[in-house]
């Protein structure tokens, strides 16, 4: 899906990458899965929504376990930095989210 501003082959490739990163064997024990979309921002440009799904519980651990936050900090961080080299326009956008 690439946007009316971005080449198809940026898009491609960046899709590409976050298949690849984003893979269930790839994330952290306590994120369930993770999805993303390419959208723009309220500027108009480029960004990816990195959506990565946790549990209720594991959100809470999360709450309250500093050493397990401060990695997922630094897992999103990684994260960031690995669509960031891939030197296309788009901006990376993670959250965490909590599903049933």
């Amino acid at each position: 899906m690439s946007t009316p501003t971005q080449p198809a082959t940026d898009t491609e490739e960046l899709e590409s990458a976050l298949r690849q990163l984003l893979a269930k064997e790839r994330l952290p024990d306590y994120i369930q899965s993770a999805r993303y979309e390419l959208s723009t921002d309220h500027y108009g440009d480029p960004m990816v929504r990195i959506y990565l799904d946790v549990t209720p519980e594991n959100a809470l651990i999360l709450e309250k376990d500093k050493a397990k936050l401060s990695k997922y900090s630094e897992y999103k961080q990684r994260l960031r930095s690995q669509v960031l080299k891939l030197e296309t326009d788009y901006f990376p956008l993670i959250r965490m989210v909590e599903t049933p």
